[in-house]
């Protein structure tokens, strides 16, 4: 096994294991994990704020729990696995890392809403 195979693997066995810590110690019951510096220090909520306790309540089945916690981060998720897969696959069978090029006009749209998100979720 190459070295950016190799990587790759170790990178998805990670991932395996964050959510399988993710699932067995939900940040509900908890206090493990780290906090937002920036709502912390600032009092506002970030457009990732929440994102953890909904990866953890989407682990668990709790679609509504997970999207009152971060929909931003729910409506996304399946564009990051997607994003994520792609990437894997193109390191495990031409062992070189390929992140699909995303237009400017979406990125463009995507950093906006994100921006609209961590504004508005703060009204």
């Amino acid at each position: 096994m190459t070295g950016t195979r190799l990587k790759a693997n170790l990178l998805a066995l990670l991932s395996l294991f964050g959510m399988t810590l993710l699932y067995r110690f939900p940040p509900s019951e908890y206090g493990i994990y780290p906090s937002c510096l920036f709502h912390r220090y600032l009092h506002v909520y970030c457009p990732g704020c929440g994102a953890t306790r909904a990866l953890a309540a989407l682990l668990h089945g709790r679609f509504t729990e997970a999207i009152h916690y971060n929909p931003l981060f729910v409506a996304l998720l399946p564009l990051l696995i997607a994003l994520f897969c792609n990437a894997y696959w193109s390191a495990i069978v031409t062992d070189k890392v390929r992140w699909p090029q995303v237009p400017k006009p979406v990125l463009a749209l995507l950093i906006a809403v994100v921006a609209a998100f961590a504004v508005g979720r703060n009204f």
